[in-house]
């Protein structure tokens, strides 16, 4: 929660449950809720799994972590498939940070049985673009939505416009 509250818009992080880009109360309870009801996994209740990003610094120890923000991976409806969606603090933007934490839930997905791993944003959301297309996600743009897939069987689902 404060890694959401002190890094990042709400947003970024949160449907618009409240108007305007506060951090309000509703919001708070909405995003721990999301991860209390979320800890069973894929095949719990809500077949969604959230795991907080966490960055090492220094030497690694415990005491050099921090989280810097969050990933969830969920059933899509069609089988084989995972949605991903993912959030982080502004200032571990752009270091490599969401790569690594995206190559993980592939992974994760991958040994969940998933052969399709998607992922939505906005075309003006040029980072996250990017940092999907660089772990191996095609991209279909569609106005201002943005399609990414990813083909865990060995190739990414192509880019179209």
């Amino acid at each position: 929660m404060v890694a959401a509250r002190d890094g990042a818009s709400p947003g970024e992080v949160t449907p618009p449950i409240t108007p305007g880009e506060e951090w309000t109360a509703e919001r708070i309870e909405w995003l721990r809720t999301l991860h209390r009801e979320r800890r069973a996994g894929l095949d719990g209740p809500a077949q969604e799994a959230t795991w907080a990003v966490i960055e090492f610094v220094g030497d690694g120890g415990r005491d050099a972590e921090r989280v810097v923000g969050a990933v969830r991976l969920r059933r899509a409806g069609e089988p084989g498939v995972l949605e991903m969606e993912f959030w982080l603090v502004r200032d571990a933007r752009g270091r490599g940070v969401g790569r690594e934490a995206a190559q993980l839930v592939v992974e994760r997905a991958r040994e969940a049985g998933a052969v399709v791993v998607r992922a939505e944003a906005t075309s003006a959301n040029g980072g996250v673009l990017a940092l999907l297309r660089a772990v191996g996600f095609g991209t279909v743009v569609d106005g201002e939505r943005i399609v990414a897939e990813r083909d865990l069987r060995g190739h990414a689902t192509g880019d179209r416009t």
